[in-house]
């Protein structure tokens, strides 16, 4: 297995990304920390963040963590995450240029699309996993259950909406990995610096993980 194939199927085994967007970088970082040490092992720190690419360049020496750039837009912006060390690229469009220079690179890459022309276009213009977002909006499970009929070959990540109550569902419907925001990263536990609070909501989700696995026996 490549590199690329190997954290696809990790992703697959994991099921969790979280997005981690706040307005400083030692809170982005902390955040992060916190997370891993809830059992996460799938961060994506955006580009929104200020510094995104130094966090990114912290985080990516911590074993623990497979770290990738979120919020992507450029090919600059793929550029500077590289080479702080993200492993891969979410973008919440599909850019053919973004998408061409992070598979040149050898890293993953996860645009978004949000109706089945972008899907496809995504898919064949080399997206390794879509991003279907916004999930939530677009119709949910619903819309995936639809979209799958023809296009059963495509990875799809589920972006937005997912919480501790309606996780299992999100997992029943077997994508590729499900992105958390802000159900993990709660802007009143980032605004308090309560980074133990953050890393139970991420023990929390991985025990839904784990539930769902022993149920299923996967």
């Amino acid at each position: 297995m490549t590199h690329v194939e190997n954290l696809i199927e990790e992703l697959k085994t994991h099921q969790l990304m979280v997005a981690i967007r706040t307005e400083t970088a030692e809170d982005a970082y902390n955040a992060a920390v916190a997370c891993m040490e809830g059992g996460i092992r799938f961060i994506e720190i955006t580009f929104s963040v200020p510094g995104a690419d130094e966090v990114i360049r912290r985080l990516s020496k911590d074993k623990r963590a497979a770290v990738g750039a979120g919020t992507v837009l450029n090919t600059e912006d793929v550029k500077r995450a590289l080479h702080a060390g993200a492993s891969y690229i979410v973008s919440p469009n599909f850019d053919e240029e973004v998408v061409k220079f992070t598979k040149k690179a050898g890293a993953v890459s996860i645009p978004g699309a949000c109706t089945p022309t972008e899907v496809y276009r995504a898919y064949k213009g080399g997206g390794d996993i879509i991003k279907l977002f916004p999930f939530v909006e677009i119709g949910g499970l619903a819309f995936l259950k639809a979209i799958r009929g023809p296009m059963p070959f495509v990875r799809y990540m589920l972006c937005g909406g997912a919480n501790l109550e309606n996780v299992p569902n999100y997992l029943a419907a077997g994508p590729a990995g499900i992105l958390i925001g802000t159900a993990i990263i709660r802007r009143d536990l980032v605004a308090a610096k309560d980074w133990d609070g953050i890393a139970g909501l991420a023990k929390s989700f991985g025990g839904k993980v784990e539930d769902f696995r022993k149920c299923s026996g996967g």
